[in-house]
């Protein structure tokens, strides 16, 4: 009996603390935890999971899934998804997406989550682009830009003195490259799919020349700002690359910056000279260096050439929007300014992109070999304004401008031929939508 009643209190104890255990535990735990899903398009998948981890940690009422997919997909995919009242949370989409998807209700109003938190939305660049009718449909996010890249050690031997500073130039020490080393001078993403590099080489070389493919008028109406000689120029110019011989046949098939031949040909130096956004320069950096542990680097930056008028590149970057069919709008903006905090971009987290926001952009360190992008970032870049402003959809623009490119560069159309059809369907565009 005893034996019995010795055993009983000791269970009564366990159980005891047990409950007291519970009922701690219950205390600490919010009686309505919120999951919310984060969609994601960059690489960096490893890094961000552990960001929001962090996240969580610090907000242990709200679980944060992170959803992927490609950037190619991610637009279209949440437009069909808000049709039907479905979508993650929070979501990742470039700037120049912002005002199609608030026009489509696809994108909360976040002007009353704004309104009761300390952010500002000037205190970001390119705030502009996330306005539709006066109201706001995202945060910016991350910023980034364009620039040259050249291996240093092939323009040397190709008696390269000096970056080229025009188009011009460019040319001219591609094919010096090729004539002095054997090597490829400019390999280029040349080709015709769906959100492919060359519609941003084609408008920085009609930006350059005071050109632009889409205007918005006095009169508040939009238009096009070029003629057929304008587009017809620029896609003569890139295809001399390949009739001349210094860039290969097959950049026609390369369609990102990022495309494996295009790194791969800079890191081994099979090429000299390529054009990139800042995430990818920095994962050519990272790949060279993985590499060739403790040598220096042979690559340098610099901004793109000078036309007639000036030099310029577009201010890119992401934004972070919240999906109008979120059924927790405070935990999803809680994310979104999270995500806009310094620790964020530093390792061992985003460190692969640069932040939106102005006043954490100020503090950013540029290494020397990143010097063309500071440069290009700081006065050499401009918004897409009236690509993004005007009726005719940006996505339908850019895949537009692809496929006339790739037509002409890889010989099915004349340049003259395809600057015809693409002008023809831009006008359709814009007259369809006016």
């Amino acid at each position: 009996m005893k034996r019995f009643i010795s055993t009983w209190k000791r269970t009564r104890r366990l159980l005891a603390g047990a409950a007291t255990a519970f009922a701690l535990a219950m205390a600490f735990t919010p009686a309505h935890a919120q999951n919310i899903t984060f969609r994601f398009n960059d690489s960096d998948v490893n890094e961000m999971r552990a960001a929001l981890d962090t996240f969580e940690k610090s907000n242990p009422g709200i679980k944060v899934t992170m959803q992927r997919t490609s950037w190619k997909d991610a637009r279209d995919q949440l437009l069909r998804e808000s049709a039907v009242g479905q979508g993650p949370d929070v979501v990742h989409i470039a700037f120049v997406w912002t005002r199609e998807l608030a026009r489509a209700g696809a994108l909360r109003p976040l002007d009353d989550l704004l309104a009761k938190s300390n952010v500002q939305l000037q205190d970001f660049v390119a705030d502009d682009l996330v306005m539709q009718d006066n109201k706001a449909y995202g945060l910016p996010w991350t910023s980034d830009t364009w620039a040259m890249v050249y291996r240093t050690d092939l323009l040397e031997r190709a008696g390269v003195a000096k970056l080229p500073a025009t188009w011009e130039d460019l040319r001219a020490a591609s094919q010096a490259v090729h004539a002095k080393t054997g090597k490829t001078g400019f390999g280029f993403p040349g080709g015709s799919a769906a959100s492919g590099g060359i519609w941003f080489l084609a408008n920085y070389y009609w930006w350059s020349n005071g050109d632009s493919l889409i205007i918005k008028k006095p009169d508040g109406t939009f238009g096009l700002g070029l003629d057929r000689k304008a587009v017809a120029d620029a896609m003569a110019y890139y295809k001399r690359f390949i009739t001349e011989g210094h860039a290969p046949k097959a950049v026609v098939s390369y369609n990102d910056a990022h495309d494996p031949a295009i790194l791969q040909a800079l890191v081994q130096g099979d090429q000299a000279i390529g054009i990139m956004p800042t995430n990818t320069y920095k994962l050519l950096l990272k790949t060279w260096s993985d590499a060739n542990p403790g040598k220096p680097t042979p690559f340098v930056s610099g901004l793109v050439p000078r036309g007639s008028k000036t030099q310029l590149t577009h201010l890119g970057g992401r934004t972070l929007a919240i999906n109008a069919n979120t059924k927790n709008p405070d935990a999803a903006w809680k994310l979104v300014q999270y995500l806009n905090t310094a620790p964020v971009f530093a390792p061992p987290y985003y460190s692969s992109q640069f932040p939106a926001r102005k006043s954490l952009l100020r503090n950013v360190k540029f290494t020397p070999p990143e010097a063309g992008f500071a440069a290009q970032l700081a006065d050499h870049t401009r918004t897409w304004g009236p690509y993004s402003e005007g009726p005719a959809p940006l996505g339908q623009l850019w895949n537009l401008t692809n496929r006339a490119f790739g037509a002409a560069l890889s010989d099915q159309k004349t340049p003259e031929a395809a600057a015809d059809e693409l002008l023809r369907e831009v006008e359709r565009l814009l007259n369809a939508k006016s």
